[in-house]
């Protein structure tokens, strides 16, 4: 068996074949399982790809090589923004002039993270320790606040919208509403027959439409007379005094005409009053049947609507089987195999050794021949790659690209998974993103049950966070696959 595995490796490609095994298994697992669950377990399975996508480089910058990042949440922030630009400002691609679609958007969102690690990378190559953590906290707390300055290209607080899945055809242009003839510089006027510019005959059966009678005269227009004068106007002696009017002075106050008195007619009856007979009773509400009036015997069966007979009706061009978190996991999960396929054969190739062998002893790295600083470098690359990767998968889980989206918590959490599932490990990474998952929706459930306030369900998660990785740090450094790992080692030795 030794022999046969030992063949398998030095056989030319045999680790990439088993990788990408690997890699299409978990694919199709996931792809299934993605089918087969609601639609709120499909998004939790997109965003559980995705942080898995961003923790692979985070696995790979502080487990491998050794480096510590406080800042991969504005790494996905790049991807994030850089994939929204394209979609909605590029309509074909750059020299290939092929229709732009979301693949190219996820392809120079990659290209927007690898320049951004090479120029991070730069310094941080320079740094270690607590200087290092300041940088990357400073470019997790600044990148996102660079879209405040510009808000007419990066859309400010609100961000940018966006549709998925991409449009065909693209987003819409600015010119696409105007047609090209309106546009061009010359009028195009169309030539007219000259039948069109003669006179055309009059009709003297016609009115004058200029007769003297329809002409304004001096009689039409206003005059003195007609404007008020002193006398149109209220005076004193139109107003009633302490006597009452000159017309009431002489007469009694208290004698009154008999129509002026009430008669028996003038109060309410009892004929007035509602009585029982004016109030619904139960025989003037519907029931399941309808009221009786409504049911008419005569009526056949056929013409009667089954319920939930108008919802089976296909409209056009809707595709009713279509469902946007199945179609985001199956993006995600798509992303993340490809995204673990490239770092697995990072991890276990010679890179890999490179970057492990820089962790441990810098100075003996250098004295065999190994660049540090430039091991350092293409750590940050790799690890800006797999975040921008990530960072525009979560723009089309959002549909959305923002300053809040890209905030220092999730930059964070990253930190916080990677060192629960373990920094040294792929499948750690995985278990991280679950955890990140899974921990928050476990809270709010614990709190549904036990009625907690709202502002202790709402700190509840990161309090829990701090502690598991406060238990994790003394009881297994090496987070949970780190310590299954130990665990294993001490019961085969005894």
């Amino acid at each position: 068996m030794s022999q046969l595995s030992s063949l398998t490796e030095r056989a030319p490609g045999s680790r990439l074949i088993t990788h990408a095994l690997i890699a299409l298994l978990i694919f199709g697992v996931l792809t299934w399982f993605n089918q087969i669950v609601d639609p709120l377990m499909s998004y939790y399975l997109a965003t559980a790809a995705m942080y898995a996508t961003a923790m692979f480089g985070m696995t790979i910058l502080v487990g491998l090589s050794g480096q510590v990042s406080l800042g991969n949440g504005a790494l996905m922030a790049v991807g994030g923004y850089v994939f929204a630009l394209t979609s909605l400002n590029w309509q074909t691609v750059p020299i290939l002039g092929t229709p732009w679609n979301a693949v190219w958007s996820m392809v120079f969102a990659g290209i927007g993270g690898v320049v951004f690690g090479l120029l991070i990378g730069g310094v941080a190559a320079r740094l270690r320790g607590p200087y290092l953590a300041g940088l990357t906290l400073g470019i997790a707390v600044g990148v996102p606040a660079i879209a405040n300055r510009f808000p007419g290209l990066l859309g400010g607080e609100n961000g940018l919208m966006l549709q998925v899945p991409y449009p065909a055809g693209g987003y819409a242009s600015i010119d696409d509403g105007f047609d090209e003839e309106f546009i061009d510089d010359e009028p195009i006027y169309e030539e007219l027959p000259d039948e069109f510019f003669e006179e055309a005959p009059i009709d003297d059966s016609l009115p004058d439409p200029f007769a003297e009678e329809d002409m304004l005269s001096e009689d039409d227009f206003l005059s003195e007379d007609d404007f008020l004068s002193e006398d149109d106007f209220l005076s004193e002696d139109d107003f009633a005094t302490d006597d009452g009017f000159e017309s009431d002075a002489g007469s009694d106050p208290d004698a009154m005409a008999e129509e002026d008195m009430l008669t028996e007619d003038d109060f309410l009856s009892e004929d007035d009053f509602l009585t029982e007979d004016d109030f619904l009773t139960e025989d003037d509400f519907a029931t399941d049947e309808g009221f009786e009036s409504d049911i008419d015997p005569g009526v056949e069966e056929e013409f009667i609507e089954e319920p939930g007979a108008a919802g089976d009706i296909d409209l056009a061009g809707v595709d009713s089987g279509f469902v946007i978190e199945q179609w985001q996991a199956s993006v995600a999960v798509a992303v993340a195999c490809i995204v673990g396929f490239i770092a697995l054969n990072l991890v276990r190739g010679r890179q890999g050794r490179v970057w492990q062998a820089v962790r441990d002893d810098p100075i003996a790295a250098a004295v065999s021949g190994i660049s540090p600083a430039g091991s350092k470098v293409s750590a940050f690359v790799v690890s800006s790659l797999f975040a921008a990767l990530a960072g525009a998968v979560f723009a089309q889980i959002l549909s959305y690209v923002g300053p809040g989206a890209f905030a220092l918590g999730l930059s964070l959490s990253l930190l916080v998974g990677i060192v629960l599932g373990g920094r040294n490990s792929l499948i750690g990474a995985m278990i991280g993103a679950v955890i990140l998952v899974w921990l928050p929706e476990f809270v709010l459930s614990l709190a549904a049950d036990r009625g907690w306030e709202d502002q202790i369900t709402n700190n509840a998660p990161n309090f829990i966070y701090g502690l598991l990785v406060v238990l994790v740090v003394l009881a297994a450094p090496g987070g949970l696959v780190g310590g299954v790992q130990d665990l294993a080692k001490r019961i085969t030795r005894r």
